[in-house]
């Protein structure tokens, strides 16, 4: 965590660093991927000769920038190069690298950081087209897979289970125990689900406040008795070594609720509740143990989706491989040629045999012609595409080239 956090990149020094890696040659466009949990530089090799391996290089130079020992960095970090560095930017934005498998903000955080790097017109050609890649295999293992539909997290699973008790959250009243940020994570898991009747009660009545500044009431802690017949569901997530909820206080608010049960989550540790909650008629009672168990089995059940998320992934990688082949300049100057030549020999050819009356000799000379116009044609597009160093221009010139002409460099057509 530490050497994250120094290697850590603001928006401000993202833009500073992918120009300096520009300017120096290391790199043609760069992305970086800078999160609370990863640091990644992507990019596309420069113009800059480099003895020895060329991540390497890079390596150096993040350590360089941030000031950090060399050695630090390369033993804490890694490198991929060709379809390794992709395959690895399509597992990252699917969820599959993160700490918690097949969690779904890295794909956010993916798309903020390329939207970033396209608007200060650090990427081109090449990695336009690899996140955009990206994020559509990340939709797709969102989608395709149940990866990401079980929640693995003790908030993520407390909800769930809400929702099984009561499927429309919206006319349920929730009472929230705590303003930290366990309740804070269940109280936007709330919004989110559509809840309209959150109450919050907290030692620091502030803090109840400024959870509830979205919506939902704030009660001080005293109110906490008067609050709980009125609850469907009971979610404590304080701090306190003992419980703050007793058997007494539940057995007198079941007792006002006039048969209508009342469901405690109690997410605290130590436990907030009284275990003996759960003897009482109508109260039903879930601690942490309760919901790990859950999110246990959800854990297993994600990284059953490994092999068909991956398959996917396959997919998308191929696709993009073929598209970043096609790019080749020698592929596609023979696809030019070609194309060149097959309008030559339908339009030429085709009119000459119409003209019978030309003495076969002249019509070799005009098909000699025709074939020498075709090369002066082509001459200067050929040297742009083979003597533009800068790799990342020569590939959007080969791009351009393949739209203008609807080239196929493999030849399929």
């Amino acid at each position: 965590m530490e050497l994250r956090e120094r290697l850590a990149f603001t928006p401000e020094r993202i833009e500073e660093a992918v120009q300096r890696l520009r300017e120096e040659g290391l790199l043609a466009e760069g992305v970086v991927v800078s999160t609370c949990n990863r640091t990644e530089l992507y990019g596309l090799r420069g113009t800059a000769p480099v003895e020895g391996d060329p991540l390497q290089a890079l390596a150096a130079f993040v350590a360089d920038f941030h000031g950090v020992p060399r050695g630090e960095v390369e033993a804490a970090g890694f490198r991929h190069m060709g379809a390794d560095a992709v395959r690895h930017l399509f597992r990252v934005a699917s969820g599959l690298e993160s700490l918690a498998l097949g969690e779904h903000q890295i794909l956010g955080q993916v798309r903020e950081a390329f939207r970033f790097a396209s608007n200060a017109g650090l990427t081109r050609n090449v990695l336009n087209r690899l996140f955009q890649k990206a994020l559509e295999a990340g939709k797709r293992v969102r989608n395709e897979t149940s990866l990401n539909s079980r929640p693995i997290s003790i908030p993520g699973v407390a909800i769930e289970l809400a929702q099984k008790i009561y499927e429309d959250l919206a006319p349920r009243r929730f009472l929230i125990l705590g303003a930290g940020e366990t309740s804070s994570i269940f109280y936007d898991l709330l919004l989110a689900r559509g809840a309209k009747h959150i109450e919050v009660v907290n030692r620091t009545f502030e803090r109840a406040q400024a959870l509830c500044a979205r919506g939902g009431q704030a009660y001080p802690w005293e109110e906490l008795a008067a609050r709980l017949p009125k609850a469907d569901v009971v979610v404590s997530a304080t701090a306190s070594t003992e419980p703050v909820i007793r058997k007494d206080e539940v057995h007198r608010a079941v007792a006002q609720r006039r048969g209508q049960p009342l469901f405690f989550l109690d997410l605290g540790i130590p436990r907030n509740v009284d275990p003996q909650v759960g003897d009482l008629d109508n109260a039903f009672l879930y601690a942490v143990d309760d919901l790990q168990e859950i999110a246990e089995r959800n854990r297993q059940e994600r990284q059953r989706e490994i092999v068909p998320a991956m398959a996917i992934l396959e997919e998308e990688l191929e696709d993009f491989l073929a598209w970043f082949g096609s790019l080749a300049v020698v592929p596609t100057i023979t696809a030019l040629r070609r194309k060149f030549e097959a309008i030559r020999a339908a339009e030429f050819d085709a009119a000459l045999e119409k003209l019978s009356h030309i003495p076969p000799q002249d019509r070799e000379r005009i098909r000699l012609m025709a074939q020498s116009m075709v090369r002066s044609l082509l001459r200067r597009p050929t040297e742009a595409l083979k003597e533009e160093k800068d790799p990342a221009l020569r590939l959007e010139r080969a791009e351009a080239a393949k739209f203008l002409f609807d080239l196929d460099p493999d030849g399929k057509a």
